[in-house]
């Protein structure tokens, strides 16, 4: 069912994105309200807590995810991916982003001093077209060295207080994002305003 700009209803993009995986779970009550306000959300992540292998995280090509979870962690998870095969290990819990299109320079201004009242201070555009192209970051970031070279860092009562910090920061990021889907939609960027 097209909306009004002749784009497809948002309820059935976000249900299909959401069937075919590039929506993370729960993310549709945030961004709906987005969509609705006259922005239109492309690619988004809703925060998540990785596990990662290798001497350096930020390393793509000389390291890899092997834990990874938009929901909470447990001291478990911890214990598993330290019992593991792996001589470097980096916790990393990443905040919620969220990329939009805004109609106008005049919208896309509006939604970044909105994100950035939200507590998504690390964004800006991306992109200058026909549409500007925004990218929200929130400012939530963990990052712990757990295992280097062979050699654990944390000691088993510590994994139980890194998964509680871990998955405050993840809810802080959510909280974050909640505030974020209230404030965009009030900014008026619907076609004809």
């Amino acid at each position: 069912m097209p909306r009004s700009s002749g784009s497809p209803d948002i309820k059935h993009v976000l249900l299909e994105e959401r069937l075919i995986g590039y929506l993370d779970p729960g993310a549709e009550k945030f961004l709906k309200p987005i969509n609705e306000g006259g922005l239109t959300t492309t690619s988004s992540c809703t925060g998540r807590i990785t596990i990662v292998d290798g001497k350096w995280h930020w390393l793509r090509d000389r390291s890899r995810i092997v834990f990874k979870t938009h929901t909470e962690i447990s001291p478990v998870d911890l214990a598993y991916a330290l019992a593991g095969p792996y001589d470097d290990l980096w916790l990393k819990v990443t905040g919620p982003i969220v990329h939009v299109k805004a109609p106008s320079l005049d919208c896309a201004a509006k939604a970044l001093q909105a994100a950035r009242d939200a507590g998504f201070k690390h964004s800006g555009a991306i992109s200058l077209g026909e549409e500007v192209v925004l990218e929200l970051i929130s400012a939530v970031q963990i990052t712990v060295p757990l295992k280097r070279e062979g050699v654990i860092l944390v000691n088993p009562t510590s994994i139980y207080v890194l998964a509680r910090i871990a998955n405050e920061a993840l809810r802080d990021g959510w909280r974050r994002l909640e505030r974020l889907s209230g404030l965009l939609p009030q900014l008026g960027c619907q076609e004809g305003s």
